[in-house]
């Protein structure tokens, strides 16, 4: 078995977009490889690889085509039959169940999938998870409703009596606003501000600072909250520390794999799906 190499994530994306755009074509996507690299024909990688993307509907307007190196495509098979269970092309997208949630991996700093050299990696710091992407109603957006909108959130953590801590004492970190840890926060820490300026859209992100507990083998920062881009979705993601100072193009580039692994018809009679589990 041979496998080509290709250079960038990016036309990999585009490959799997077009194969999916066009049920009827069946379209093999080769596995991303260095220039050069040869890859072992009886490597786990290789008898694993799909060669086609995973498709997500989470709603009529958000339905992804995510590249099969964006997930840890090897475990999505039947422990015993060894069937993929995810649903690739040529399924029709009009037939596609609605999935409560997606998720993707990338790697930085290059906002990679797994290749063949790090996809058996234990507790890699290059690694982004997103944990999932899931529909979640506008009313999230009003004032004081549950949930993860961050203007919300915000005053629900620094106000009150779950108040974790003072509003006006802070640093700044990385473009957010740090807030000063309070007893018993031991390594955590909270930080708040605007992640896409264009949109007047916020983030809370929660992050680990040293000297870590000794308990913190794996120091992380995380993030969870609402948009109201498609019609209204809650994302979460995380990360090692190590990439904090990154945490603006991981969110970015999130936003960018979404809206470009996006094979949704423009116009859909419906946004939203008939149920969702809330979170």
């Amino acid at each position: 078995m041979k496998f080509r190499s290709k250079s960038f994530i990016t036309a990999l994306a585009l490959v799997c977009s077009a194969c999916v755009a066009d049920p009827q074509k069946d379209l093999f996507v080769q596995p991303p490889l260095k220039p050069g690299q040869v890859l072992d024909p009886d490597s786990q990688y290789a008898k694993e690889w799909p060669g086609k993307p995973s498709l997500v509907k989470l709603k009529d307007n958000l339905i992804l085509a995510i590249p099969p190196q964006h997930h840890q495509f090897w475990t999505q098979r039947h422990w015993l039959t060894r069937i993929d269970t995810s649903f690739r092309p040529p399924y029709p997208l009009a037939k596609l169940p609605y999935a409560e949630s997606a998720g993707f991996t990338m790697h930085m700093p290059d906002f990679m999938g797994y290749t063949p050299d790090n996809y058996l990696m234990d507790f890699d710091e290059n690694v982004v998870m997103v944990n999932y992407i899931s529909p979640e109603p506008m009313n999230a957006m009003e004032p004081g409703a549950p949930g993860a909108y961050p203007p919300n959130m915000f005053p629900r953590i620094s106000t009150g009596p779950y108040r974790r801590f003072d509003p006006d004492k802070f640093e700044e970190k990385y473009g957010l606003r740090c807030y000063a840890q309070q007893p018993g926060d031991g390594d955590r820490q909270d930080c708040y501000g605007k992640r896409d300026s264009d949109l007047d859209e916020y983030i809370l992100l929660k992050v680990m600072i040293p000297p870590y507990e000794q308990s913190s083998l794996f120091p992380m920062m995380s993030a969870k909250y609402f948009s109201p881009r498609y019609g209204g979705v809650e994302i979460a993601w995380s990360s090692h520390m190590r990439n904090w100072p990154r945490w603006r193009e991981i969110d970015a580039q999130i936003w960018k794999y979404i809206a470009a692994w996006n094979i949704a018809p423009q116009n859909p009679t419906s946004t939203t799906a008939p149920s969702t589990t809330p979170r």
